[in-house]
């Protein structure tokens, strides 16, 4: 029984540092890469978008955006800690989007 105690008194201790949902972002065309490391955070990307797979805790998330950006593309898409960015950050996260010459 003690042992019991002290596993669930452990787990209740480490759930935060894994409690944060994941960070998702959509780019406008499939991704090219199933997987690949943004600023801080490592990403899975598949045919529904990306999510990230990593501790987020000291990544920001402006600078992580524009980091997936520059690496995918324009996104249309971005959710961090505090949920979905406002289309003004996403623009922001967006100029770092390579150009595509015309």
């Amino acid at each position: 029984m003690r042992t019991y105690i002290a596993a669930l008194a452990l787990a209740a201790l480490a759930t935060p540092a894994f409690a944060a949902a994941s960070w998702t972002a959509t780019p406008a065309q499939a991704a090219s890469k199933a997987g690949f490391a943004g600023k801080s955070v490592i990403w899975t990307c598949d045919a529904s978008g990306c999510h990230s797979t990593s501790d987020v805790s000291e990544a920001d998330e402006l600078t992580e955006c524009r980091a997936l950006a520059h690496e995918l593309g324009v996104l249309t898409a971005f959710s961090g800690r505090t949920g979905p960015i406002t289309a003004a950050r996403l623009s922001k996260c967006n100029a770092a989007a390579p150009k595509t010459k015309a």
